[in-house]
């Protein structure tokens, strides 16, 4: 139905109109489970009834058979629902799914699980990917039914089913009760104004009731919610994977600094001191000369091995732990680095080391983007949680998507459960904080 684009008595009709046909439709999609479980309920509650009517016991024995009945009925709604979802959750779901994506343009996509092929086996059995059968017949029929009532989005659908009929179902048949309610109460001449006035009510809900679909549509009509744990296993393959390319690009960077500095300049001082051994009979002085390049060269060649080394792991972080680390980072900072510690004693060296890079990372940020003229970096640790936060007067601006590298830190500390937290507004100032649980030694 497409409803007139200006406003006006014919617009508000098409609405009208509209609501009412969507309401009918919900309650169609969403009436299965009561019609399910009411029957059942009553005829057990019957049943229970009957085996407790003529009972002459004491009050406590009868309180017992009561609370059995109702126990029996709960029983027996759940036994017709678990019956009976599977076989109509899937069709009722995929439905209201259209329906959000037509009225409401709530998309969801979703995976059903499928039927796993069945295998004969050497010994001649028939294996349905959960146990062995003797004909092929039998393992087909069990891996369908494995397949539908293992299925968690089936069960999630099943929910859908469950809450739709307490939620959606009452509100989206408010105007047709009305509306029938009304009318059959204004066949009686002294009830027509209270049936004039739910007829109205029903036509003024219609355009509205409805889309009491939103909200639960869009809560659970899409996939099956990830647990917690399923949520941390792709994190943690996620920081797997950044490791590795890490690791890789750092075995890369120590591999072409040993060939093309130290093991370069080793080769040279081998040749220059070569050179000296066949000059020192004959030209003594130039042996000097050829000596003295070679001893540059090897102390050269050592600077760059001290250079490399410090990018791996630096000697003052092990020997002496991070707060000195950091307090040697800012001797040599571009800026002027205040270094604020309350950090009593040594944590876990990953920890260490982590929470070292991390800062050498956001000084040589502020370095590079700041332009900043003062930063302090404080240290502190509190709650099983050690705290690293580095201010500074800067222009701000700072975002991990613009490759400053703080996706790289957040990766860094996010492998040992901790977080990066970033208060980097336009103009300054910027507040960077990496916080990692973990104990002290």
């Amino acid at each position: 139905m497409r409803i007139p684009p200006r406003g006006g008595p014919l617009r508000w009709c098409a609405e009208v109109g509209l609501g009412l046909y969507r309401s009918v439709v919900l309650v169609g999609l969403t009436c299965v489970v009561p019609l399910v479980a009411v029957p059942v309920g009553v005829g057990g509650a019957r049943l229970a009834g009957s085996w407790t009517a003529g009972l002459d016991a004491p009050l406590a024995v009868r309180v017992l058979a009561t609370l059995g009945e109702g126990l029996a009925v709960a029983f027996w709604i759940a036994a017709a629902l678990f019956i009976v979802y599977p076989l109509t959750s899937r069709g009722l779901a995929r439905a209201a799914r259209r329906c959000a994506a037509d009225w409401l343009e709530v998309r969801h996509e979703v995976r059903y699980r499928s039927v796993p092929p069945v295998t004969r086996m050497a010994t001649g059995a028939w294996w349905d990917g959960e146990e062995y059968h003797k004909t092929e017949r039998e393992a087909r029929r069990r891996a369908a039914v494995h397949a539908r009532f293992h299925d968690p989005q089936l069960h999630w659908d099943g929910l859908w089913a469950v809450v739709a009929s307490v939620t959606v179902l009452p509100v989206s048949a408010l105007p047709l009760l009305a509306l029938g309610f009304g009318i059959y109460l204004a066949v009686t001449p002294a009830l027509l104004v209270y049936g004039v006035a739910l007829i109205v009510a029903g036509l003024v809900v219609a355009p509205f009731a409805w889309r009491i679909l939103r909200p639960v549509a869009t809560r659970l009509l899409g996939p099956v919610p990830r647990t917690r744990l399923s949520r941390r296993v792709e994190e943690l393959e996620a920081i797997r994977a950044d490791l590795t390319q890490a690791q890789a690009a750092e075995l890369e960077r120590i591999e072409r600094g040993l060939h093309d500095g130290a093991q370069a300049r080793m080769v040279a001082m081998g040749m220059s001191m070569g050179a000296a051994e066949q000059l020192v009979d004959s030209n003594p002085d130039a042996a000097k000369a050829v000596l003295a390049e070679a001893r540059a060269t090897s102390a050269t060649a050592l600077a760059e091995l001290r250079t490399l080394v410090r990018g791996i792991n630096p000697p003052v972080l092990a020997e002496r732990g991070l707060v000195d680390a950091v307090q040697a980072l800012a001797l040599d900072a571009a800026v002027v680095v205040d270094v604020l510690t309350r950090v009593p004693s040594r944590p876990e060296r990953p920890v260490e080391s982590a929470v070292y890079f991390a800062v050498a990372e956001l000084l040589a940020n502020v370095a590079k983007h700041a332009e900043a003229e003062r930063v302090t970096v404080e240290l502190s640790y509190a709650t099983r949680t050690l705290t690293a936060t580095v201010q500074d007067d800067g222009i701000g601006g700072a975002d991990p998507a613009a490759g400053s590298g703080l996706s790289g830190i957040e990766r860094r500390v996010h492998a040992f459960g901790g977080r990066l937290e970033i208060d980097s507004p336009a103009g300054g100032p910027t507040r960077i904080t990496v916080a990692v649980p973990c104990e002290l030694s």
